[in-house]
């Protein structure tokens, strides 16, 4: 084992990068990096018990991008290491999602891995990034605006991705393949300007090496100690989030407002930005911007809300916080009888049965379970509140506005365009969680009974 490959070996260790056993992903561009990653780990893998596949990613830019995968091809055939690869187009990924083509290239590389690892069940997925790809995100990071998170710079550990040549410099890197006459592909793109990441590459962290020697080293060093400050916080976050949690779902999270109160607001801000991340999909970051919105809404007035972004809106009540999805479209389903229902863009669901009525002993009236004549429902359909809807209230004689009934009862703004309704004929027979209507109750004319319970999905 020569210098590179020991220090490799502890990076592992230190970061407990791999297991006895693991199926490892590696990410092969062709790049000096990518090429050093592959043999570094080849070296290690019978001592360590791993098993190593490549993927390669053609991002379709340039036009001779195809012999980059060629290149990690044949390199992969002459170590017999399994090998995949395909083609994208990013630059019409990144016009078509309004990214950047550095967003969109990555953002298609770690969905083409994640897929990859999904089907074939690899353990880690082994990325390329080194100490000096890590200075440049946290240059980049204090550029456009970052807090703590975007100072941590990249991780050498998340999820199944791994990093292990993270503590390591390009130079070194470079040096160690020509040391020992191993080949790899040099990317004209890394050259041009036009990007922001190399100008920091071959412009700023120059001259902050003239500053000091050790910088790009010191800044993985910053990167470290202000990760470890990130663990504690997180671990304030994760308590004070699960405290305050009311209840969460796929498309909601509702938060007790009085306890979000009783919180420093730096705190509540990371509670917030935790269910926000709750419900986001992807990479979508919550701006700086957003989250002075959202404090704004807890700290402002009751029924007030604002879009946070990526769909997701956040919206005060009298008593709660919630962040949540709306639904895209509200559509309308039939009711199985007798069954299991689920409501369309909810995390609830209904199950249905019907009795005879002498099967009913007791008539209890309870919001999440409604009993209701089976004859007045023979195709019952759900749907959602819309203005106008009306409800004659199990009790009374007078039809009365779901929109009074819901403000009496203190129901937010926000949740009550998600309250599923069943309704047969036309008219609202149940408003799930809340009230069954005096027409469709259960008589002594009723021979068979209708249970309808509402229920979260499991």
């Amino acid at each position: 084992m020569d210098k590179m490959d020991v220090q490799f070996a502890e990076t592992c260790q230190k970061f407990a990068l791999l297991k006895k056993g693991d199926s490892v992903l590696v990410a092969l561009s062709g790049g000096p990096d990518s090429v050093a990653l592959l043999h570094l780990l080849y070296r290690l893998k019978d001592r360590n018990g791993i098993t190593l596949t490549a993927v390669h990613l053609d991002h379709g830019i340039r036009a001779n991008s195809s012999a980059d995968r060629e290149f990690c091809k044949d390199l992969c055939g002459k170590l017999k290491i399994k090998f995949y690869s395909k083609k994208a187009n990013i630059p019409a990924i990144a016009s078509r999602q309004k990214l950047s083509s550095e967003e969109a290239g990555r953002k298609a590389r770690y969905d083409y891995f994640d897929a990859l690892s999904e089907k074939y069940g690899f353990t880690r997925i082994a990325t390329g990034h080194t100490s000096d790809d890590n200075a440049e995100t946290v240059i980049f990071n204090i550029a456009r605006g970052s807090g703590l998170a975007g100072l941590a710079g990249i991780p050498p550990k998340r999820g199944k991705i791994i990093r292990p040549l993270i503590e390591m410099t390009k130079k070194d890197i470079v040096s160690w393949l020509k040391k020992n006459k191993i080949a790899f592909k040099i990317d004209p793109s890394n050259r041009s300007r036009k990007y922001a990441r190399n100008r920091i590459r071959h412009t700023i962290i120059p001259r902050l090496e003239e500053l000091n020697s050790g910088a790009v080293g010191n800044i993985l060093r910053l990167s470290r100690n202000i990760s470890e400050d990130i663990e504690l916080i997180d671990s304030l976050t994760v308590s004070a989030y699960e405290d305050s949690l009311v209840r969460a779902g796929k498309s909601k999270i509702v938060l007790d407002l009085a306890k979000l109160n009783d919180y420093d607001v730096k705190l509540r801000k990371k509670v917030v930005t935790r269910a926000f991340r709750g419900l986001s999909v992807g990479y979508y970051k919550l701006s700086f911007d957003a989250i002075s919105r959202a404090e704004m809404i807890i700290s402002g007035r009751s029924g007030a809300g604002s879009h946070l972004g990526d769909g997701i809106w956040i919206e005060k009540s009298k008593y709660h916080v919630s962040v949540f999805r709306p639904p895209a479209k509200k559509t309308a389903v039939r009711l199985k009888v007798p069954g299991s229902t689920a409501i369309p863009f909810s995390d609830l669901l209904l199950r249905s049965e019907v009795y005879k009525r002498a099967e009913i002993r007791r008539l209890k009236i309870e919001p999440e379970h409604a009993l209701l004549d089976r004859e007045l429902i023979p195709g019952g359909t759900i749907r959602f509140w819309k203005n106008g809807d009306k409800i004659r209230p199990f009790g009374m004689r007078g039809r009365r506005l779901l929109s009074d009934i819901f403000s009496e009862r203190g129901v937010p703004a926000f949740e009550r365009g998600g309250i599923p309704l069943l309704v047969s004929g036309g008219s609202i027979a149940w408003i799930a969680g809340v009230m069954i209507s005096d027409d469709f109750k259960v008589s002594a004319k009723t021979k068979k009974v209708l249970s309808v319970k509402l229920c979260e999905q499991s």
